[in-house]
């Protein structure tokens, strides 16, 4: 059965601009053209996307996956902590430009969940000690991040999809917010951010909007109760709990 970029990427849980990246820059996948020029995707392609996102998820560059197609036997290895000494590197440096354009790349390589999980919050707590110099690391790192979530986000309102609002409750750290929005991003969800957590949130003023909760700490009877009262006022809230 032939499938559309978009649907290809659903299927896969693979975001469209990494499906092109894997085929312009890697030559990993090879769909079918129509003849107004669309990409068409076969089962076979399917699979071989699943083969390459088990890889990915290990910590595998993509650049160095299409050999190892070939060798299933060859032995899994894990390169997150290696990415995560390079952005590390150089951010100490100082050289920003060059971690944000890494950054950028990394989310086109990899499946940006496990960009988060496995990079970007290890990356992060790399450098949260309470000293000046550390701290203004942390931020400047942190507004990379911003930025490029920014940039995801607003890619994925030109395309269809359901209407999300993300917003912190009870959350010690910002950022978070921004790094569960990144983590949606390419899957058909339309997110906006309220990006500072308010004192007191009133999901109810917007009842047809799907809410996002990203929360720290336990949930306590008290907040059980008020996630129930939200949920019987809106269409969807979904509590993500750190």
């Amino acid at each position: 059965m032939p499938y559309s970029i978009g649907e290809f990427a659903r299927l896969c849980g693979i975001n469209a601009t990494t499906l092109r990246a894997w085929q312009r820059r890697y030559g990993l996948i090879k769909p079918m053209r129509t003849d107004g020029g669309h990409r068409l995707y076969s089962d076979d392609d399917v699979e071989q996307a699943l083969k390459i996102l088990d890889w990915v998820k290990k910590g595998v560059p993509v650049s160095q996956v299409k050999p190892l197609l070939a060798r299933p036997e060859t032995r899994q290895t894990n390169n997150w902590l290696s990415l995560q000494e390079s952005m590390l590197q150089r951010l100490k440096e100082g050289k920003i430009e060059s971690l944000r354009q890494q950054i950028y790349d990394s989310g086109r390589e990899y499946p940006r969940p496990e960009l988060v999980t496995e990079v970007l919050r290890p990356l992060r707590s790399k450098v949260s000690a309470n000293i000046p110099a550390i701290m203004t690391l942390r931020e400047i790192l942190d507004g990379i991040i911003i930025s490029y979530t920014s940039f995801c986000l607003e890619g994925d309102k030109k395309a269809p999809g359901d209407n999300y609002l993300i917003t912190g409750w009870h959350l010690t750290d910002p950022c978070e917010i921004w790094l569960e929005a990144l983590k949606r991003t390419g899957q058909g969800q339309r997110i906006d951010v309220l990006p500072v957590p308010p004192v007191m949130l009133a999901p109810e003023i917007f009842p047809d909007r799907k809410w996002l909760l990203v929360t720290s700490g336990k949930l306590t009877a008290a907040r059980k109760n008020q996630i129930e009262l939200w949920q019987q006022q809106i269409a969807s809230l979904e509590v993500i709990a750190l």
